[in-house]
């Protein structure tokens, strides 16, 4: 993924709120994001 390269779109069902899934896997195993978005994965 390149940087500003869109990910995802959101969109509404029309019976709840906007909802956006976020996940990341490796290896086809979801792993934990938050070392990715703090930047320790660099």
């Amino acid at each position: 993924v390149s940087r500003g390269q869109p990910i995802a779109e959101m969109g509404q069902t029309g019976t709840d709120r906007v909802k956006l899934r976020f996940e990341i896997r490796k290896a086809g195993v979801a792993v934990d994001p938050e070392p990715y978005l703090s930047g320790a994965m660099r």
